[in-house]
């Protein structure tokens, strides 16, 4: 395993060189992979034999004469209906994909995109004569069903669920992360390590846990409320009745996390995204600061290379989200 700057060592399969694409680098197996916190492309941007995962290039693309290739289901889709990455690349692999030639890009560190990057740089795992293929699929139908469709979603094996979170050393989200590209190959490290430890070495799985609210509401809309939130996400927020939230948190850096969802694509009057939708939330808030992004039921602030987030105050973001509301837009 190796890491660098891609400035500095990265090129495209036929010379083309990515300099442009500046970010941290890092050989996972055999498979080049660069981190760029923050940084979304265009699919034409990037050099052939790429395959961009989880929102660096905003919804699912194939340029198959460039060989570019976007795994993704943040932007421009449904998310009710468009699988997680994880999941699209493994339908991929199983369709034939070769990742050998291609070089990946990642703009942020999840369970989605870790389990993609492992999935791409262990395609023998998803054989169809492989001893790791069941555990490998039954990991991504999990992790990929709660990332696509959040915490509303109740997952078939929340054990697994488990057992995921507690041996994968994920990043802490929204916040600057010294080594990106040493951070994802140890969360693909681990993630190699559940999918080929022996059965007779599995440990104790795992008992997924409830812990209490860890959210206050801060702003009353329309059939929608505005909350602080500890960072544990929606999961609290829909327990407690919310279906339409956006959630806040104020940074170190006075920069403030936002994420706007909705429990599903089935809750009407809370046009959450895309923002190229001009009548959605997202495209409101965009209007207001460049940079925010999501689909149709869950998006968020800009991501700056630099950690920080959106420098809207938090009534700036409940009169525009009310604003799109009131004009009663389903």
């Amino acid at each position: 395993m190796s890491s660098g700057t891609a400035s500095e060592t990265a090129s495209g399969t036929n010379g083309e060189t990515i300099s442009q694409h500046s970010g941290h680098a890092v050989t996972i197996g055999a498979l080049r992979v660069v981190v760029t916190p923050g940084r979304v492309v265009s699919l034409a941007d990037l050099p052939r034999y790429s395959i961009a995962l989880d929102g660096t290039v905003q919804g699912p693309q194939l340029d198959l004469d460039g060989r570019r290739l976007s795994f993704d289901h943040h932007g421009n889709c449904v998310r009710l209906v468009t699988s997680a990455t994880c999941r699209q690349v493994l339908d991929a692999l199983l369709l034939g994909l070769d990742p050998t030639p291609y070089t990946v890009y990642v703009n942020d560190i999840d369970a989605d995109t870790a389990l993609a990057v492992a999935l791409l740089a262990h395609p023998e795992w998803v054989a169809p004569d492989s001893a790791h293929a069941p555990r490998t699929r039954a990991l991504v139908e999990t992790v990929g069903s709660r990332d696509a469709h959040g915490p509303a979603y109740p997952v078939a094996d929340p054990a697994l669920l488990a057992e995921f979170t507690a041996a994968v050393p994920l990043p802490r989200r929204h916040g600057p992360v010294a080594d990106p590209a040493g951070a994802l190959a140890g969360c693909v490290t681990a993630i190699t390590g559940l999918i080929t430890r022996a059965p007779g070495e599995n440990p104790r799985r795992a008992t997924p846990t409830r812990r209490e609210p860890t959210f206050t509401v801060t702003h009353i809309g329309t059939g929608w409320v505005m909350a602080t939130s500890a960072g544990d996400g929606f999961d609290p927020v829909y327990t407690a009745g919310h279906t339409r939230a956006v959630l806040w948190r104020r940074l170190p850096d006075s920069s403030i996390v936002y994420t706007v969802g909705r429990r599903s694509d089935l809750v009407d009057r809370f046009p959450v995204g895309p923002p190229s939708d001009p009548g959605t939330i997202l495209a409101a808030l965009a209007a207001r600061e460049p940079g925010w992004g999501g689909g149709s039921s869950v998006g968020g602030a800009p991501r700056h290379p630099d950690g920080s987030r959106s420098a809207l105050t938090p009534d700036e973001v409940f009169a525009v989200v009310e604003a799109v509301v009131r004009q009663g837009r389903v």
